[in-house]
């Protein structure tokens, strides 16, 4: 807030006129109105926030319990292989360290938000907000979203077979697509403790603007749900220009009785959906919420999102380049053997192929002589370099979440 009321020299002696007197005081008046709704509004907002993130810090605590589970697995794993003597070393990228290096003429997108890296995104364009010159985001008038919701004991539709939704006040719902990494979208969905609700279904529909961008295509969506962790995706389904609903093409499937069915993301982190270039009009999120809070005898049920972006995004046509550095430093062992590393990609983002992504090992940080992988090593070897190369091949782009190099180790004999 910036105060209106302006120094007066003469105050001391008094307003010097009756137009300066009344100035002073509706200047006065009108900064303490102005700080009073600035109080209140922070104070809404400062208990809204808390209890959001003290609920979010609830899922987090779950999350992290799980991964003490899994590093105790990786543990166990890692001792019985010592009888074996293979073992794997894995790099993610949600920290820029976990790459040695960038070919500054061939450089990388690396996103450690999503904890993923993409050749170089050239441009993009926002399918729903754009920025003005002070680089606030605005959201045009003819953006249209509605929510629906139902519940697993709602009554299953005789011809469709699936549950009944039911139109709820989307009130706030632009909060997630505003661009304002502060701001959030939750929606707090109460039934009574005798209704033995276990599961709470969500259902997103978006209209998207079409006089945002003079580009008429889609190739990816970015999903920040709040709380984290907290709630499943179900399904992404769009609207082509011809009016015809399709699932998302990277959307993970199964077959179930001859049937493509979607696959169910559970607990649902940052996502990044990465498909071919489509024109869509119209979008579908289907969620689902299996816990709750109990409160007054009622379950709350939360569920939302920080942010739902719809981007066109173009990515770089030259070859991308980075290292990274695997090492038994620290260790008496030494590598007898390097398979091939193998690449893990984001759920939401399409697989990758010989040409799309490359290997090669090298044995100094220099990058001077090129080794075949899955041969032995006799020399006394303890880090080794992989360059990985990205090519973007046609609409299909390469984009890494973990690199898992396994190999054969060896004891160092004492000189």
């Amino acid at each position: 807030m910036r105060p209106i009321t302006l120094k007066n020299p003469s105050l001391q002696k008094g307003p010097s006129s009756s137009e300066d007197f009344n100035k002073l005081r509706n200047d006065i008046q009108t900064d303490i109105t102005t700080l009073f709704n600035v109080v209140n509004d922070h104070e809404d907002a400062i208990a809204t926030n808390m209890d959001h993130v003290i609920r979010e810090n609830y899922f987090l605590q779950n999350r992290l319990l799980k991964l003490q589970e899994r590093v105790k697995e990786l543990e166990n794993d890692y001792q019985a292989n010592s009888i074996t003597g293979e073992s794997i070393l894995n790099r993610s990228f949600y920290h820029a360290s976990s790459i040695a290096s960038i070919n500054a003429n061939n450089p990388v997108n690396v996103d450690t938000l999503h904890g993923i890296v993409t050749p170089v995104v050239v441009n993009s364009h926002d399918k729903i907000a754009y920025k003005n010159d002070l680089g606030q985001y605005i959201l045009p008038s003819t953006l249209e979203v509605s929510v629906y919701e139902s519940t697993d004991v709602e009554p299953v539709d005789e011809t469709t077979k699936q549950l009944q939704y039911y139109a709820i006040d989307s009130t706030g719902i632009n909060k997630a697509f505003d661009g304002d990494k502060n701001s959030f979208w939750v929606r707090q969905s109460e039934t009574n403790e005798n209704k033995c609700v276990t599961e709470v279904y969500g259902l997103i529909h978006v209209k998207i603007p079409q006089e945002i961008s003079n580009n008429v295509y889609t190739n990816t969506l970015l999903l920040h749900p709040s709380p984290e962790y907290s709630m499943s995706i179900m399904d992404i389904q769009y609207k082509n220009q011809n009016g015809e609903w399709r699932r998302l093409e990277t959307y993970p499937t199964k077959i179930v009785s001859n049937v493509e069915t979607p696959v169910e993301i559970e607990e649902t982190g940052k996502l990044v959906f990465s498909f071919p270039k489509r024109q869509v009009t119209e979008l579908q999120i289907f969620i689902k919420q299996p816990y709750w809070f109990k409160h007054d005898n009622k379950r709350i049920f939360m569920y939302g999102f920080q942010d739902i972006v719809v981007e066109y995004r173009e990515y770089s046509q030259d070859t991308a380049e980075f290292v990274t550095k695997f090492s038994l430093e620290g260790t008496d062992r030494r590598f007898a053997n390097v398979e091939a590393p193998l690449i893990t990609t984001p759920i939401g983002c399409p697989p990758f192929n010989d040409y799309t992504v490359k290997h090669e090992l090298y044995f100094d940080e220099g990058l001077t002589e090129q080794f075949d992988f899955s041969t032995d090593i006799f020399q006394t070897v303890q880090a080794v370099y992989v360059k990985t190369i990205l090519k973007v091949a046609g609409d299909q782009v390469p984009i890494l979440r973990e690199i898992e190099l396994p190999y054969r180790y060896e004891e160092i004999e004492p000189i």
